[in-house]
């Protein structure tokens, strides 16, 4: 009845890009009747909206993005979830050291870092892959977008990513937050329960469809939880 695809690494192959296969795979499925609908780390935002969400699924803002903290039911959001105040102080304390990993912030559709860090290759290559595209800001202005976020997107290296997470996890223990990989170079930093997992059967439940009868195709820890949900999933290699 109905598929609910992850992005990068599934929908979109290493390069971020759709590929005629996928895309033939889907206007098939669709063809027969098959819902599908997104489920991505992914903002609906940036260049990609037009390039392949919305030619691939007919304009619809249906989904579930930011890793399941926004869920759109056609024209109404129906999650929002945000992470608490001050998770941002920690998530920073515990990416100074030993090298700096940078800490930026999605607030909805919208994705803001430090200002200074324009020209820094982690922006760059962020920006490259056609989603949110990075917007500085400074001073009030970011305190206010860290403590009103989403989630916490924090960029580093692939050699730093296994003690940069050991690091978040301990400064998270306790707290009300979780950490996942989406990239290989990328940390995200959720609010506890938030998943992709609980942001699908939100959406479920929204549309009255039995999870059952669904089926989840994703390829990272992240992708797990919904995976578990529905009635049939598959694990890309």
């Amino acid at each position: 009845k109905a598929i609910v695809l992850d992005a990068d690494g599934t929908l979109l192959n290493a390069a971020h890009r759709l590929t005629p296969k996928v895309e033939r795979a889907i206007r098939s499925a669709q063809e027969e009747g098959i819902l599908v609908m997104p489920a991505t780390g992914r903002a609906r935002s940036g260049p990609w909206v037009d390039e392949v969400l919305d030619p691939l699924f007919h304009n619809s803002p249906r989904g579930v993005f930011l890793q399941g903290l926004i869920v759109c039911d056609g024209n109404e959001c129906i999650l929002d979830a945000r992470l608490a105040p001050r998770i941002n102080e920690h998530v920073r304390r515990a990416c100074e050291h030993p090298t700096p990993a940078l800490v930026t912030a999605y607030c909805n559709e919208r994705l803001f870092f430090p200002a200074g860090f324009e020209d820094d290759e982690r922006i760059q290559r962020y920006a490259s892959y056609g989603e949110a595209q990075p917007e500085p800001l400074d001073g009030l202005e970011l305190e206010q977008a860290y403590a009103n976020c989403n989630k916490l997107l924090v960029l580093a290296s692939e050699p730093e990513i296994p003690a940069l997470r050991s690091r978040l996890e301990s400064a998270l223990r306790f707290r009300p937050a979780r950490v996942v990989k989406a990239l290989d170079w990328t940390l995200e930093v959720l609010p506890r329960g938030g998943s992709k997992g609980y942001g699908v059967s939100q959406l479920l439940r929204s549309m009255h469809i039995d999870p059952k009868s669904v089926m989840a195709v994703g390829d990272g820890d992240n992708d797990i939880e919904m995976m578990r949900l529905v009635g049939g999933s598959v694990a890309m290699g």
